[in-house]
């Protein structure tokens, strides 16, 4: 039975209501709806940087969610983040207004765009939506652009464009990437990932299967070649397809990668032939698989090479993801959003290939998630120098069961590394003024509001510049 959202869900509104705004997802979608016309705002249940960017935005914020505040809005909007029971999604269901989840009206939207990508994956969807928006905005196309973390060259999270080209994220945690119906799509990758949602890797696989029957008829669909899965998953579905990855049997091939400070340069291969050197700002072989992503899709949608390269070479990332916070020419500060064993080892291995020394600060995310993959984080984090490992980040889960951050210690004790401790979440300020680090990259590392205690250190040093 088909999800997919057909109907336009917005229209005849006037006014939008988004429970839960301060989300990276929920304050994108405020900014687009806004972009169309509505008028609006939203609650959130704590001040941030993103409620009060969004207040500069012209877009109302309430904080603390204790009242009803829904006003005239004839359009509520709530994330998976928002309790069934929350006060105002309660009122605004009683009250008989149009109420939808976030994914519902963001695929209504997207479905209604005359050219529309998706972009998905386990890992890396949110950098490759970024230089897909990217490149299509610095070639001209005038894109509309959803992407789930804000874009460094852009300062925001969305690119306010027309309706001919819609770029947007789509999030496979809750099977809400079956409400798409695109005509292109990027899919980065496949791993067993939110199994506490699909209870099976066969039904996540089963998931994917189904979103793949929804692509337009021709469309295209771009994976990345060497995940045996996926490939397998995109053959079955008899879509007109092209390969990505590190091997000459992909479509398109990265050949002899080579590290650059904070970059990246490579052979591109196309059909197995060499195309010509492609060099990236961003660093990392996973920045290399997301940027073949984009120059398949939009070299088989008809863009110029040349262009889609050049534009790649100005890309400078997301927030989160591997962001500078502070340098000096010895000692770097990053924050990275990794918190899946495979994207923490991606991160550290490009960290790794600067030649610097390499301290990594963790906070692991959810206990569920935690339990789930903590054996998987035993070799995850070889090609850090040091690992200091704080408390997990609940996201509002219960813990019944007593997960703690020692279970991912003792693997990664147990395989070998040689400097590893726990650092409780409160200590880790004190504990890194305890132990300067000179020289080198120190990153801090997770999805949760390890992000907060990257800005408490750099605020920090900035207050005590000679410590």
């Amino acid at each position: 039975m088909t999800r997919i959202v057909s109907d336009d869900l917005v229209k005849d509104c006037r006014e939008a209501y988004l429970i839960g705004i301060g989300g990276s997802g929920m304050s994108g979608l405020a900014r687009i709806l806004k972009h169309l016309g509505l008028s609006g705002g939203g609650s959130d249940y704590k001040e941030s940087c993103v409620t009060r960017n969004l207040r500069h935005d012209g877009i109302r914020v309430s904080i603390g969610q204790k009242d009803i505040g829904l006003g005239g809005a004839d359009l509520v909007i709530y994330s998976s983040a928002i309790r069934p029971d929350h006060l105002e999604l309660a009122e605004a269901r009683k009250s008989g207004r149009k109420v939808y989840h976030r994914a519902e009206v963001l695929a209504s939207l997207m479905n209604h765009a005359d050219t529309a990508i998706a972009v998905l994956g386990t890992h890396g969807k949110t950098t490759t939506s970024a230089m897909t928006s990217f490149v299509l905005s610095r070639i001209g196309a005038e894109p509309t652009c959803f992407v789930g973390s804000d874009m460094i060259n852009f300062g925001t999270n969305i690119v306010a464009g027309g309706r001919k080209f819609w770029v947007s994220e789509v999030d496979e945690s809750d099977s809400s990437h079956e409400f798409y119906a695109p005509h292109y799509a990027i899919i980065a990758n496949l791993e067993p990932e939110h199994l506490d949602h699909y209870q099976s890797w066969e039904n996540l696989q089963n998931s994917f299967r189904r979103f793949l029957a929804q692509i337009h008829h021709p469309g295209l669909v771009t994976y990345f070649g060497n995940d045996p899965v996926l490939s397998q998953l995109v053959r079955e579905s008899g879509k007109p397809s092209a390969s990505f990855g590190f091997t000459e049997d992909c479509d398109f091939a990265a050949q002899n990668v080579k590290p650059l400070p904070f970059g990246t340069e490579f052979d591109l291969h196309e059909a197995g032939f060499f195309s010509r050197k492609v060099t990236l700002s961003v660093p990392g072989r996973h920045n290399v698989a997301n940027a073949l992503a984009v120059i398949g899709l939009l070299s088989q949608m008809g863009f110029e090479l040349d262009s889609i390269c050049g534009a790649l070479r100005e890309f400078k990332g997301t927030k989160r993801r591997m962001e500078v916070k502070w340098q000096s020419s010895q000692f770097i500060v990053l924050d990275d959003y990794a918190h899946h064993p495979t994207e923490v080892k991606a991160v550290l291995k490009a960290l790794r290939e600067t030649g610097k020394y390499v301290r990594v600060i963790f906070q692991p995310h959810r206990f569920s998630r935690t339990y789930l993959f903590y054996r998987d984080f035993a070799h995850a984090f070889d090609d850090a120098h040091e690992v200091l490992l704080t408390d997990i980040y609940a996201a509002g889960e219960p813990n019944p069961h007593g997960v703690s951050v020692e279970l991912i210690a003792n693997e990664v004790a147990s395989a070998g590394h040689p400097n590893v401790r726990i650092v409780h979440r409160d200590r880790v300020i004190p504990y890194l003024s305890e132990h300067p680090l000179a020289d080198g990259v120190m990153v801090f590392m997770g999805a949760g509001d390890i992000g907060d205690l990257a800005n408490d250190f750099v605020g920090n040093m900035n207050a005590h510049p000679s410590a």
